[in-house]
């Protein structure tokens, strides 16, 4: 059985509805937090640092890891490729098994591991040794620099590649381990640098490590300097710290005068300003003057809460949470006791700035994890503690503060566009954690559960496990761990409107590809149920269920057999609304048994239609709908339930006016996308027996109902309708709706365009839609017209067309180019081959070759031929053919400033000649292979005629055996088995109809009338032929060579028509010598 997942709002989900995710656009599950709406001024952007040292030609892939994209939305199991520095693709990786195979490509298999942005940190001190704090500013400037440096390989270990620096124990510590690390020297994280922290006199927290100043005058030339050496923002110590004991914490020490000059200095210069500001005043003077970047932040009262709510934009608080937690509780080892952390304020400053930050939270102000780490208590490496404390003590999300770690601490750096986040285009900075944050935030202290460290696309940490590529489970091997029976219908990405059944894992949000046990790709349910579910297999990866991805109703194509009144107090309610025009009574006497026409089938997530002038009374019905599996005559219900495939939801959608007024509901209940359906479909195996439907409208619950309550049930509603009709496999019953429709409502209630309607039921997710007003050109309008009955033949071969042309009158061919010289040459086949018949010119001419510039050749096949389909409606003749060349040159832009060369074989001979005619500005030169006689003789017409009507009667085999057996010489036959066998096969793999098209065209050509005389004017011409081509004489062969002014034509001996084949090399010769 599979059990129901129920939502806060009672709604039955099954995954679909809660993992569409969209990479591109963010999903419709994204967030905006407070960093979203912080809005620095452009001109205090720092500068966009780039990390030297990865290789551009590094490729990395993660395949099947739980995605933490930073946006906000739940996580996704996906694959993320990596190309040089940055990210390519994430989630869906387009040329999976291709890239798996290349040994350039290193492959890490995430069997699950969390990969996520590298984290960042907003309060960051390098300079910092994890000593005693008051001695810092004695360490030697060469010991202290090694000291930063490896402070910054630290955060680089701990899975930090984002710092934003707090302030410096030296002038340049920052700026030269900063600059070490971008120019690769140096393992670290992205560094913004700062300087000494500016004091007034007195000021100082710790000695030696502080830069001096008073009034406004010496703080702007302070800052000045702090520039000039290349800092990304400067410090301002504003408030006092009580482990200092004569410098209070809720004492300000800055002026507004000195506040003002110094973010009016640092912002005419570029940089913002950070502050420590515990005080009150002090975060208030922030506030007021500008500081953009608040540290701790613990004092504020009311009204500076309130001035930081209304300047939210501007300003970013960094309260370096772990110092006090730290300091109150964990700094007796190091003689720092708690009785003497509380003596002194400190627990009272972490209780009040708790209760600051939780309101700060409140308020949607930006508050940024950064604990003050490099003190004794506060070691470096423990920096992700933050992120604990956020979650435990200030009310944050695990994902507000991963969110808050990634893309908060990218918006501080203002480049949130680049770094912060896990999407394409992003610099690949990130880590992959053994487990899940979500589930534990402190799995990120543990440094052993950071499998893999990123940065710019650079691997700094990783077990060469990582990327020993194992054998994987063959793809057509069933998988016994997963039942594949969460059925969902969908559209292939590809353009070809191609349908596939998939099944959706409900807690990764991800689509398994299913096929048959042959491993044939599954179509439809239908399909499915034929089959038996315990005979589908995976037929592929998994792939993230993402918005782009096109949802289809699980089952459509047939009307929908639906039944009215079927639970008793809806059936009460019918009555009394007015808009019963039945038996009037309150329970029926039989199922009151409607159709709802299959054009009215859409599915999850498709608007619902309100036609103007259709109704004033749209209404919504959940269902319960039942897929039957087996079909059947004359059913008795003891037998009804081995007829039971599985089951789906269902909106009977209607038109309340329409159902009474019409009397029968069929025009109530069949308007254009009046049944919603999905977006599920399981098999009654995976179900309870009994099945609970809710309906929800705009969030409110207005209907329940379970399948114990039916008047009718499932069993009797079968052996009725099969006492006069033979259900098949796959057709759907909707069971009827309970009560609480709109109609039933005090006053009645109806739908309106942007209502959303939600129905759930047990193990079968939600089926939601959304009512829109209905226009001309809505989806169901222009799904009906875009449908078509006329074939299209041979389209299957390229799995509907993939990979074709499209010409700009919508015609689709096959073609390719090769070559990069400023002259085209076209090449063109015959009646009954395929652009393959040049493939070994093409080589041997080194015309394939991609560094060839003197030539650019285009090959395609005709229309109908090899791999070009062929519409029903399309006539083809030696007009439309030569149309077409003219088409590809002008789509694939084929370089014509120096004229092109068209080469052709037999009925291609025409086709080129008619071209060349009509074009003579354009051909320069000509040269025909087997050239047949224009116009072409009445016999030769008529048995055109006849081999179009024979291939078409028998298929090819006849055809092919007796033109290869007619078209080749007796040494072809007698002395070359492969050439012979080629012709066969060239004909063997035509299309019966594309061939029969190409014979009605040919046939055509005995009205065909070309000038050669003319023609040969205007281009320089070349004639081959063979000794026995009864197609192309050699009499035939030298008089039009003749005609075009070309002198003797070229006759291969002991070759009949197909001359590729027969006699390659002689071929070679004639069109090397032409064409060079």
């Amino acid at each position: 059985m599979a059990p129901s997942a129920i939502d806060e709002r009672g709604h039955m989900t099954n995954g679909i509805n809660g993992h569409k995710v969209n990479v591109d656009d963010g999903g419709k599950t994204q967030h905006m937090y407070p960093h979203d709406f912080v809005r620095f001024e452009p001109s205090l952007k720092p500068k966009d640092y780039q990390i030297k040292g990865t290789d551009a030609n590094s490729k990395i892939l993660f395949r099947d890891v739980n995605i933490i994209d930073s946006t906000g939305r739940e996580p996704f199991t996906g694959d993320v490729y990596i190309e040089g520095e940055r990210i390519k693709y994430v989630g869906e990786v387009p040329n999976l098994e291709t890239l798996e195979k290349d040994p350039k490509v290193r492959t890490i298999q995430g069997r699950g591991r969390t990969l996520m942005s590298g984290l960042g940190d907003a309060h960051t001190h390098f300079s910092w040794n994890n000593g005693d704090l008051g001695k810092l500013g004695e360490v030697g400037v060469e010991e202290h620099t090694l000291v930063s440096a490896r402070s910054a390989q630290c955060y680089l270990d701990s899975g930090y590649t984002m710092c934003f620096g707090a302030a410096s124990a030296k002038d340049r510590l920052d700026v030269v381990v900063r600059d070490a690390i971008n120019e690769g020297l140096l393992p670290g994280p992205r560094y913004l640098a700062n300087g000494k922290e500016i004091a007034v006199p007195d000021g100082d927290l710790v000695p030696g490590i502080t830069a001096f100043a008073s009034g406004p005058l010496e703080m702007r030339e302070t800052i000045r300097h702090h520039v000039k050496l290349g800092v990304d923002t400067v410090k301002l110590s504003m408030s006092g710290e009580q482990i200092c004991e004569t410098r209070d914490a809720q004492d300000c020490y800055y002026s507004d005068e000195e506040t003002a000059a110094c973010v009016d200095e640092g912002h005419r210069l570029g940089v913002r300003l950070c502050a420590h500001a515990r005080a009150r005043d002090s975060v208030k003077m922030c506030i007021k003057h500008g500081v953009d970047i608040i540290y701790h932040a613990s004092w504020i009262d009311e009204e500076g809460m309130e001035m930081l709510e209304k300047a939210k934009d501007k300003h970013i608080v960094a309260p370096g949470l772990n110092w006090l937690v730290a300091t109150v509780y964990e700094a007796g080892a190091f003689g720092y006791s708690f009785e003497k952390a509380e003596q002194v304020g400190y627990k009272k400053e972490l209780d009040v700035a708790v209760k600051g930050l939780k309101e700060m939270h409140k308020r949607g102000i930006t508050v940024l994890p950064g604990g003050d780490y490099g003190f004794a208590w506060t070691p470096h490496g423990t920096y992700a503690r933050d992120l604990e404390l956020f979650v435990t003590m200030l009310d944050f999300t695990p994902m507000e503060s991963l969110v808050a770690a990634t893309a908060g601490v990218a918006k501080l750096f203002m480049r949130e566009n680049e770094l912060g986040y896990l999407k394409p285009g992003y610099f690949a900075d990130c880590i992959l954690v053994n487990g899940n944050p979500l589930d534990d935030i402190k799995i990120l202290q543990d440094h052993s559960a950071l499998d893999v460290i990123m940065i710019n696309g650079r691997v700094h940490k990783a077990s060469y496990k990582e990327f020993v590529k194992s054998d994987s489970q063959p793809i057509m091997e069933p998988r016994t761990d997963v039942k594949l029976n969460n059925f969902v219908a969908y559209e292939l990405d590809d353009g070809t409107r191609r349908t596939r059944i998939g099944h959706l894992n409900q807690e990764k949000g991800t689509i398994t590809p299913l096929a048959f046990v042959s491993g044939t790709p599954i179509e439809n349910l239908y399909q499915v149920i034929e089959v038996g579910e315990d005979h589908v297999i995976a037929g592929g990866e998994p792939f993230p269920l993402t918005d782009s991805l096109n949802v289809l109703a699980p089952i459509s194509g047939r009307d929908v057999l639906a039944v009215g009144k079927n639970y008793s107090e809806h059936a009460k309610e019918f009555n009394a609304s007015g808009y019963d025009s039945s038996d009037k009574v309150d329970i029926p006497t039989h199922p009151v048994i409607f159709t709802k026409r299959a054009t009215s089938i859409i599915a999850n997530e498709e608007d619902i239609l309100l036609h103007e002038g259709f109704t004033e009374t749209l209404d919504y019905e959940g269902e319960i709908g039942v897929i039957v599996g087996k079909g059947g005559f004359q059913i008795s219900e003891t037998e009804a339930e081995q007829h039971v495939w599985g089951y789906t939801i269902i909106n009977d959608v209607t038109a309340r006016e329409k159902q009474r007024d019409h009397k029968q509901f069929f025009i109530g209940k069949s308007a254009d996308s009046y049944c919603p359906m999905g977006p599920l479909a399981l098999p009654k195996s995976a179900l309870p027996q009994t099945l609970t439907v809710t309906t929800h409208v705009n969030g409110e619950l207005r209907q329940k109902g379970t399948t114990e309550d039916l008047i009718f049930s499932v069993k009797n509603l079968i052996s009725t309708l099969s006492q006069s009709q033979t259900l098949r496999p796959g057709d759907v019953i909707a069971t009827g709706t309970p009560a609480g429709v709109g109609f039933g409502l005090k006053p009645p209630v109806f739908l309106k365009p942007g209502d959303v309607v939600e129905v759930s039921v047990t193990g079968l997710g939600t089926l939601r839609n959304k009512v829109a007003k209905a226009d001309a050109n809505n989806h169901v309008t222009k799904r009906i017209r875009e449908e078509s009955m006329i074939p299209t033949n041979n389209l299957s071969i390229t799995n509907d067309g993939l990979g074709l042309t499209t010409l700009s009158n919508g015609k689709r061919l096959n073609a390719v180019e090769f070559g990069k010289g400023p002259s085209g040459i076209v090449f063109i086949h015959g009646l009954g081959g395929n652009m393959s018949f040049y493939t070994p010119v093409l080589a041997e001419l080194n015309l394939a070759k991609e560094d060839q510039l003197q030539y650019t050749s285009l090959l395609f096949d005709l229309e109908g031929h090899g791999l070009s389909p062929t519409k029903a409606t399309s006539k083809l003749t030696i007009q439309s053919y030569a149309d077409d060349i003219q088409g590809l040159i002008e789509t694939l832009n084929l370089p014509t400033e120096n004229g092109i060369t068209l080469i052709a074989h037999s009925m291609g001979c025409l086709i080129a000649s008619l071209f060349a005619s009509q074009h003579p500005d354009l051909v320069k030169r000509l040269i025909l292979i087997g050239p047949p006689p224009c116009p072409l003789p009445a016999a030769g017409a008529e048995n055109s005629i006849k081999r179009a009507a024979a291939v078409r009667a028998e298929g090819m085999r006849n055809v092919a055996i007796t033109m290869a057996t007619a078209g080749t010489s007796a040494k072809t036959k007698s002395e070359r088995p492969l050439a012979f066998t080629m012709v066969q096969t060239s004909l063997l793999s035509q299309d019966p109809e594309g061939y029969a098209k190409g014979c009605t065209a040919l046939a055509g050509a005995r009205e065909l009338d070309i000038d050669f005389a003319k023609v040969g004017k205007s281009v320089k011409s070349l004639v081959i032929t063979g000794e026995e081509d009864k197609v192309s004489p050699p009499a035939h062969a030298r008089k039009l060579a003749e005609t075009l002014g070309s002198g003797e034509a070229t006759v291969l001996s002991g070759v009949g028509h197909w001359h590729v084949f027969e006699d390659f090399e002689g071929v070679r010769k004639a069109l090397k010598s032409f064409l060079f």
